[in-house]
């Protein structure tokens, strides 16, 4: 004689393997795989700088798109995707903004020490940074971020320098041995 309580403990039974399976299937999610937007500081977040672009993104076998005639370097470091958004500086200094995901903390390192360092200073930022006359290069475990700004002023160094701790604030922590 069936009484109901079993079509209910079914159904919760269901329902239960359904968010357990959920849960499992986020939790092994690939860490690369936040939203693009979050990975940018909103308008204003590093104060004087303007949001101007959607985000763009390239997945590595198609970063040649963007990157002409150097993908092939952040392919080999184990490039995932690469994450692009244009900003503006109190409306008179224009720059982009470049967020490299690679697999591994060893990919950005590699990539960030293949950059030429001639004319740049070191920056405290992420695990090694640098700034140079108009760039400004950083890593932080699996990230290696670019600013570049397209004009020249005496503010561009301290501008980008703003605008790249908002960005490291919003990438995950350094996990050891990553």
């Amino acid at each position: 004689m069936k009484t109901g309580l079993e079509t209910r403990d079914s159904g919760l039974g269901r329902t239960m393997l359904i968010l357990l399976w959920s849960g499992a299937l986020l939790a092994c999610s690939p860490k690369g795989q936040r939203s693009s937007e979050a990975f940018f500081p909103d308008t204003n977040e590093a104060p004087g700088w303007v949001k101007t672009s959607e985000t763009r993104t390239f997945v590595a076998d198609q970063l040649w798109k963007y990157i002409d005639g150097d993908a092939e370097k952040y392919v080999r470091a184990g490039v995932q995707r690469t994450l692009t958004s244009d900003y503006r500086y109190k409306a008179k200094i224009e720059a982009t903004a470049d967020i490299h995901v690679m697999q591994t903390s060893e990919g950005a390192r590699r990539v960030f020490e293949s950059e030429s360092s001639l004319g740049s200073q070191p920056l405290a930022i992420g695990d090694a940074g640098r700034i140079s006359k108009g760039t400004l290069t950083f890593r932080k475990g699996p990230y290696f971020v670019r600013l570049v700004a397209y004009q020249d002023a005496p503010e561009v160094s301290e501008a980008l320098t703003a605008l790249a701790r908002a960005m490291e604030k919003r990438l995950a922590p350094s996990k050891p041995g990553n």
